[in-house]
């Protein structure tokens, strides 16, 4: 079907306001949106100047998949950008200002609703929100209502991660690798335990024989008492090339019974049987859904956890940018093996032993599976 025959069958439709096919012009305008951006779709099926009823759709699927325009809520910050960082930080300076992120995370506002639910003046409202859609942290589009126009504010960025410390100089390339959190080649769980995918469980929760089945590949969610997770992964660092940094990235927090976010756990990493330190995480979220909780896992359990990153390079070990051990990265002789180990673990002798929850791309607040990275 070409675009001038879309573009034809909807203003035919929209002049004579035939309701019952609002649902099929509807999937017309969204199956175009995903292959444009949403106003190329408006302008590639010509219909900025077509009736009221047809800019009512527009505004109406505009505000469907309005939440979905942003590829993550994720804004990544670094010291080498230093003006945006600067500016974001200063968007985020005023309390009035986290209250407004706060109300659009839930719903998206306009204006007027904005200051009304903060008691503020209107215009010092719209200061706020300026400032804060100025440093990219929130967005907004002008719709129509009972023929006024009204400024609907929606938040574009979800999470801030603000990254201080710069690479070394003398590091000049990066090879990195995404690991499902499924592709586990060893494991040992104890009960409260499972798995699931994005949209099941995996096997029967509480039996460590689900572990071992052939769809452990698609978890999104693993969750044990105590135990471990084995990886033996490609070594992914070139030929003749010597790794001066390591890096294992992931999302992780402790495992209770529901949720408890006052809930200690010791997370052990070691890496080519080296200890690499442990993770002290201090609960297991669920007071709010996860930014990418699966639909049918129910509120009331563990919803998302932590970005950990451990590093280990010519300085030592470090744990979110924080020295932890003296182990450097020759220890680990990278470059020996032609696979890279490593275990994620709650041992039973630590001082706390909280379990573990480890999160996919498909659950959690970030949309990342294990991350390694080697600098070399």
């Amino acid at each position: 079907m070409s675009i001038n025959y879309i573009s034809f069958y909807l203003k035919y439709m929209a002049f004579f306001y035939i309701k019952p096919y609002f649902l099929f012009c509807k999937n017309i305008i969204i199956k175009n949106y995903y292959h444009n951006s949403f106003y190329g779709a408006i302008n590639n099926l010509y219909l900025k100047s077509t009736t009221r009823y047809t800019v009512g759709i527009i505004f109406y699927i505009k505000n469907i998949g309005g939440m979905n325009m942003s590829s993550s809520g994720l804004f990544e910050l670094n010291s080498e950008n230093k003006e945006l960082l600067c500016q974001v930080a200063k968007a985020l300076s005023v309390p009035t200002r986290i209250d407004i992120i706060g109300l659009l995370y839930q719903n998206p506002l306009s204006v007027q609703e904005v200051a009304e639910q903060l008691h503020l003046p209107q215009s010092s409202a719209g200061v706020h929100i300026q400032i804060l859609e100025d440093a990219g942290i929130i967005r907004s589009e002008r719709i129509i209502r009972n023929g006024s126009i009204f400024k609907i504010c929606y938040v574009e960025k979800f999470l801030v991660n603000i990254i201080l410390r710069s690479s070394s100089p003398s590091i000049n390339h990066i090879s990195s690798l995404e690991i499902p959190i499924g592709s586990y080649t060893d494991c040992y769980a104890e009960m409260p335990c499972g798995l699931i995918s994005e949209d099941s469980f995996i096997g029967t929760e509480d039996e460590l024989r689900s572990f071992y089945l052939f769809d452990k590949i698609n978890a999104q969610l693993i969750w044990m008492a105590k135990g471990f997770l084995e990886y033996k992964v490609p070594n992914i660092l070139p030929k003749h090339k010597q790794c001066k940094q390591l890096s294992l990235s992931m999302e992780l927090c402790s495992e209770a019974p529901g949720y408890n976010e006052n809930y200690p756990s010791d997370i052990y990493l070691s890496i080519n049987d080296r200890s690499c330190g442990h993770y002290h995480s201090t609960g297991d979220f669920g007071a709010r859904r996860g930014i990418y909780t699966p639909q049918f896992w129910q509120s009331g359990l563990t919803q998302y956890g932590k970005l950990v990153t451990w590093q280990i390079n010519q300085d030592g070990t470090f744990i979110n940018g924080e020295y932890v051990s003296s182990l450097k990265i020759q220890e680990l002789m990278v470059e020996l093996k032609s696979y890279i180990k490593f275990r994620i673990e709650c041992r039973e002798s630590s001082k706390y032993c909280g379990g573990i929850n480890l999160f996919g791309e498909k659950a959690g607040d970030y949309d990342q599976p294990i991350i390694l990275t080697l600098e070399h």
